[in-house]
């Protein structure tokens, strides 16, 4: 139970939460943020007593102060509860069986459940940031205060040709393979993975090196190169199809499987007549002046299993060709596996790009 403040005396309370306590325990903890929030501050006086009489409790944790899940060094979730009954532990979600009737027992969701649950897990977030109540600055106009995208769903497909000319079965790769983190091309332009071959104390080299890393996404013009460089041209929201329309290209047709639209290549046509690649443009419809955003990308797959995608910073670029939006921030999203060297290895899935 908390204990009772002193009424009299000015202070101020804090209290170090579970997922602070677990970050100082490895030796992580970074405090580089800071907000106030006015939960269970009363301003009107019709609502309470006279302040005098009030009696204050000290500070205490609360589950709505976990709005990010952090993940361990393995990449398995840290221990989260989202509900009073539901928890996450590895990347297993659990939750109360309902066979068990006197009792609370906890089992796996699967199947259908499992999609059901997981949708709850992540509004959870979201529910959490608002109950915090924190204190913030509202901008003059009540529309700036808004947050709205272009569109809420987005679908990507994957066919017998794009975004692989020789169809995804082609596409695999031994993670022994694969350019480990002090190698990855996305990487070597930030200074943490720099070439730095040893010198003498006068600054003359010590030795011949050779520079093994792979050096073909250092500038914004290689990783236009890689993602291909259409995506990045003023296009329709709609994204790639009505671009490609729109650039006359032919060699393409677009398929009807379900409710979705497939592009794949004319038969007879060659593997390497294009390099295409879908992408999709999304725009802030309604956003404040800071425009400040906090992300977390999520997988759940049939086996249900929930995993949280890893995101590096490739940090901003300068795009001169582009007038009105020439700053480009690049986030690389994908998953980290280790080889069997037990070195770590980042395996791109898709990009991020904002402007």
């Amino acid at each position: 139970m908390a204990g009772i403040l002193d009424s009299k005396t000015r202070f101020i309370d804090m209290i170090v939460t579970q997922e602070g306590k677990r970050q100082i325990s490895t030796g992580r903890l970074r405090a580089e943020y800071a907000s106030i929030s006015d939960d269970q501050t009363f301003y009107d006086p019709l609502e309470v007593d006279d302040v005098s009489n009030r009696i204050f409790f000290q500070a205490m944790g609360s589950h709505n102060e976990v709005i990010v899940l952090e993940k361990d060094d393995s990449g398995r979730l840290i221990e989260f509860n989202f509900s009073p009954t539901g928890s996450i532990v590895g990347n297993d979600i659990f939750d109360k069986d309902a066979t068990a009737t006197n009792r609370l027992k906890l089992s796996a969701v699967t199947g259908s459940a499992f999609s059901s649950t997981s949708e709850s897990l992540l509004k959870s977030f979201t529910d959490h940031f608002k109950s915090l109540q924190i204190l913030s600055t509202f901008e003059d106009l009540p529309e700036n205060n808004e947050f709205e995208l272009s569109t809420e769903r987005i679908n990507f497909s994957i066919s017998n040709s794009v975004p692989f000319p020789l169809g995804p079965d082609r596409e695999k790769i031994n993670v022994n393979d694969a350019e480990p983190f002090f190698l990855d091309s996305r990487l070597t332009h930030l200074p943490n993975f720099s070439f730095l071959p040893p010198v003498n104390i006068d600054g003359s080299n010590y030795g011949s090196y050779d520079d093994i890393r792979s050096l073909k996404r250092e500038t914004l013009e290689d990783i236009k190169k890689s993602l291909g460089a259409s995506s990045f041209n003023e296009i329709p929201e709609d994204g790639l199809l009505s671009s490609l329309k729109a650039q006359s290209l032919s060699g393409y047709r677009t398929d009807k499987i379900g409710e979705f639209d497939v592009l794949n290549r004319n038969t007879l046509e060659s593997p390497y007549l294009n390099s295409i690649k879908e992408f999709k443009t999304v725009y802030f419809s309604k956003t404040s002046r800071d425009n400040n955003l906090v992300i977390q990308i999520f997988e759940d797959g049939p086996d249900s299993v929930l995993n949280k995608l890893d995101i590096i910073d490739a940090g901003s670029f300068n795009d001169s060709r582009n007038n009105f939006y020439s700053e480009k921030r690049v986030f690389y999203v994908g998953k980290v596996y280790f080889d069997d060297f037990n070195t770590p290895t980042f395996i791109n899935i898709f990009t991020i790009i904002f402007e």
